[in-house]
C-alpha cells in the first residue's frame, strides 16, 4: 500500500518482515490533528488483530493516531503456526513490538520516540519488557485488562493450572489453547516462560535467559492502568501487581464498571476505555 502523509480514518496495512522469513502486519489509522498522540495496540495471548478493529477506528475518531500489530503465531498472512518446527517466546514478542514502534515512527513522524504502547493482557507483559529495555522509544504505557500473572494473587489452583499449561506445551510441542479453551495455539517456549512468570513473579526470557525484572522495576514512565469489573482473568489484585513490581511508573489507575464489557469485550465496546485514555493523554 502507498504510504500517505494526510490524515484519514481508513486503516492502512504495512507488512513488517522478520529475519527468520516470516512477517506480520501493522495496521495504522491516522487522526486528523497533526500533533496527535500515537498509541500502539499489542494484542492479548491468542487474539487475532482483527478483534481490535472497532477499537483502532474509535481511537482515530477520538483524535489519537493508532497502530495495531499482530501477535506472533496469530498473523492473518505471513506467519507460521506454533509447533515442533516453529517456536518462540517473550523475547520474540518484544522484538516484534520494537519493529512495530520503529515503523510507526517512520509512518507517523510525531510518534518517533513518543509512542504510547497499549498492552492487552499478555500484550501488557510484553510491552513492559519492551519499554524496560527500550525506554527511549516509549512515551508511556497503557494497560487494559492486563496483569502480572503471579499465582499468589490468584490462589493455589492457578499455580497448578499455570504449571500444567507450561508442561503441556513442552510435551505436545505447542499449547493447544483452542481445544483447552484458554488462549489459542501457543508456542511452547512462550508458555514455559509464562508459567515461570506465574510461579516466581519474575520475568525471564531468551537464550541465554535474561531476567528483566530489575529493568522493569527501574522504568520511570507515565502509565495508565485500567481494570474491568468482574474480570476473572485480570482481577484487581493482579492488575495492581503491575505497579508493585514496577514502582518507578507514574501510575493513574482507572476501574471500569460497565455492563457489556469484560476481559475481551471492552475492545468491541471501547467508549469508556477511549475516554479514559483521552483524559490521561490530555494531562501529559
Amino acid at each position: 500500500m502507498t504510504e500517505t502523509s494526510f490524515p484519514t480514518t481508513t486503516p492502512e496495512a504495512y507488512v513488517i518482515g522478520r529475519s527468520e522469513g516470516t512477517s506480520f502486519t501493522l495496521t495504522v489509522v491516522r487522526a486528523a490533528g497533526p500533533g496527535a498522540a500515537t498509541v500502539l495496540v499489542v494484542p492479548a495471548m491468542g487474539m487475532p488483530a482483527g478483534y481490535y478493529d472497532k477499537l483502532i477506528v474509535a481511537f482515530a475518531e477520538a483524535g489519537i493516531n493508532v497502530g495495531r500489530m499482530e501477535q506472533r503465531g496469530h498473523e492473518e498472512l505471513g506467519g507460521r503456526i506454533a509447533g515442533w518446527s516453529y517456536d518462540f517466546g517473550y523475547a520474540d514478542l518484544v522484538d516484534d513490538i520494537a519493529a512495530a514502534v520503529d515503523r510507526l515512527g517512520e509512518l507517523v513522524p510525531v510518534a518517533a520516540g513518543a509512542t504510547y504502547v497499549l498492552g492487552h493482557s499478555l500484550g501488557g507483559q510484553a510491552a513492559s519488557a519492551y519499554a524496560a529495555l527500550h525506554p527511549e522509544c516509549v512515551a508511556g504505557l497503557i494497560y487494559v485488562a492486563s496483569q502480572t500473572p503471579y499465582w499468589r494473587n490468584y490462589g493455589p489452583g492457578f499455580l497448578v493450572a499455570s504449571q500444567a499449561m507450561g508442561l503441556v506445551g513442552r510435551v505436545v510441542g505447542h499449547f493447544p489453547g483452542t481445544q483447552l479453551k484458554f488462549a489459542g495455539r501457543e508456542a511452547r517456549t512462550l508458555m514455559k516462560e509464562w508459567a515461570r512468570y506465574a510461579r516466581t513473579g519474575r520475568l525471564r526470557f531468551g537464550s541465554p535467559a535474561r531476567d528483566v525484572t530489575g529493568d522493569m522495576r527501574a522504568l520511570a514512565k507515565p502509565a495508565l492502568i485500567v481494570s474491568i469489573e468482574g474480570d476473572w482473568l485480570a482481577p484487581s489484585a493482579t492488575v495492581d501487581e503491575i505497579h508493585r513490581r514496577m514502582p518507578g511508573l507514574e501510575v493513574e489507575r482507572v476501574h471500569l464498571d460497565e455492563p457489556g464489557i469484560d476481559h475481551f469485550k471492552w475492545a468491541r465496546k471501547p467508549g469508556s476505555t477511549i475516554a479514559a485514555v483521552q483524559e490521561w493523554l490530555a494531562r501529559r
